[in-house]
């Protein structure tokens, strides 16, 4: 009886898969087929199109980085533009004396108000401008790095051709 359960056990195993393991047979079969013919082996220019498919979403994310950054460049000076014009800047005075004070404090305050916000605005383009900079120095360096592994990658095909 424990004979015909040990039996139902590996049909319903052969059936239903539990994780996926090879069972002890199915490993002893695998082995001796591997050792009779032999195992497949990858495509030659596999890791060439592998590589290549890897440089080539690099590029397509620095771009797309690239056009982000632009994007809140531009969002960041149109909104500075925005400021500069809408709010308003120095208001004459008809006022009669004693309302005259009143208003003259507010304009003063408004006037200090904007000041700040220009500092800060000249602050962020400033830090852009400095972010830049580095944006730009890094895609050079990257350029002469590739530029250079591209002339050993060469200088080396070069040397087996001339071996081979």
């Amino acid at each position: 009886m424990i004979h015909n359960i040990e039996e139902k056990q590996k049909l319903y195993e052969r059936q239903f898969p539990v994780s996926g393991a090879l069972s002890e047979e199915e490993l002893a079969r695998l082995i001796a087929q591997v050792e009779e013919r032999g195992m497949l082996h990858a495509p030659v220019h596999v890791k060439e199109n592998v590589f290549h498919q890897i440089r080539r979403q690099r590029r397509t994310a620095q771009k797309l980085q690239l056009f982000s950054y632009r994007a809140k460049v531009l969002a960041g000076m149109a909104a500075a533009l925005a400021v500069l014009f809408l709010v308003p800047v120095g208001e004459t005075e008809t006022h009669s004396s004693s309302a005259g004070g009143m208003f003259n404090h507010i304009f003063q305050q408004e006037q200090e108000d904007m000041d700040v916000i220009r500092q800060g605005a000249l602050e962020r383009q400033d830090k852009i401008e400095r972010t830049w900079q580095r944006y730009q120095e890094e895609q050079e360096r990257a350029s002469a790095r590739e530029a250079y592994f591209t002339g050993i990658e060469n200088k080396i095909r070069d040397f087996r051709n001339s071996i081979f």
